[in-house]
């Protein structure tokens, strides 16, 4: 027999006075709750109850569990309630897992706003090119770039990472503007580590793709805002997203080159594990994120 059902009969039992009431409060037999006080007893080898025909008193064991069934129960309906808030009400953390320059860029804006509609909620957003374990990582979403190898999570498509080549006003008057994709091999190029391969650029343009060797990259940075800064500052070319470079392409301080050629864009998704009684919070955060992206 259920353990909680046996403790809650067992005190309506007490506080009616009789086991027909407590019948009544729980829509069951008087029978039943013979059984599931029955069941108590033999769980503690010990009579709870002394039953005479007129009335009903606790044993001294009987009395000491009563206080500590309430205890239970009580906190169990406390629990419940929390959780039950948790499902209407958005509040508690959510962990979040973004690539750094997205992250820092797109995601980190926006839940700051969504922090803003609902102030019971706390989140914790970490910054990793890593592909993380949901799970084992102990994320509620995790924010993905590129094609999706996970496909026991459910995505949630948020649009396309583009990326193009720039260089600084400076280096172009300096070392000149590359006409065609070949000249690029007579550049300075500044590598990203983390972005396709340590010694090639995979280009697509009217010619169909392009490998770009980067054998003599005096530069490697693996982080789009020292890759910027970089460039910038007039040292070379950089290839990198769209987002990591508008704020430099509108002051002026980076010029697009070669606009017919770029990577292929690479998908953006927002991912969370197949669970369908999410908490308020998750969900609300994943339709905030789909309509404000």
């Amino acid at each position: 027999m259920d353990r909680l059902t046996s403790m809650a009969v067992f005190l309506s039992v007490i506080d009616l006075g009789s086991f027909t009431a407590a019948a009544e409060r729980h829509s069951i037999s008087g029978p039943m709750v013979a059984k599931h006080v029955n069941a108590l007893e033999a769980e503690f080898q010990t009579r709870l109850l002394h039953r005479t025909t007129r009335r009903l008193t606790l044993t001294e064991i009987g009395s000491v569990l009563a206080e500590r069934y309430r205890r239970i129960l009580a906190d169990m309906a406390e629990a419940q309630n929390v959780a039950r808030a948790a499902v209407i009400k958005p509040s508690g953390r959510l962990r979040i897992s973004a690539p750094v320059t997205y992250g820092s860029l797109r995601v980190a804006p926006l839940l700051a706003s969504y922090l803003e509609l609902y102030p019971d909620v706390q989140a914790e957003l970490m910054f990793d090119n890593r592909i993380v374990d949901l799970i084992e990582d102990s994320f509620d979403v995790a924010f993905r770039i590129g094609e999706l190898k996970d496909d026991w999570l459910v995505p949630s498509r948020l649009g396309s990472y583009q990326s193009f080549l720039a260089a600084a006003p400076a280096y172009l008057a300096k070392y000149g503007c590359p006409r065609s994709i070949e000249d690029l091999q007579f550049h300075r190029l500044i590598g990203f580590p983390q972005w396709q391969s340590d010694n090639v650029w995979t280009l697509y343009g009217p010619g169909g793709e392009y490998q770009i060797p980067l054998p003599a990259a005096r530069i490697r940075i693996n982080h789009a805002a020292g890759l910027r800064e970089a460039a910038v500052a007039g040292f070379g070319i950089i290839l990198q997203s769209s987002l990591a470079l508008e704020s430099e392409l509108s002051a002026g301080r980076l010029v697009r080159i070669l606009p017919d050629y770029a990577p292929m864009p690479r998908p953006i998704n927002l991912l969370h594990l197949p669970d369908r009684r999410m908490p308020a919070s998750l969900r609300l955060f994943i339709n905030f994120i789909k309509n404000n992206i």
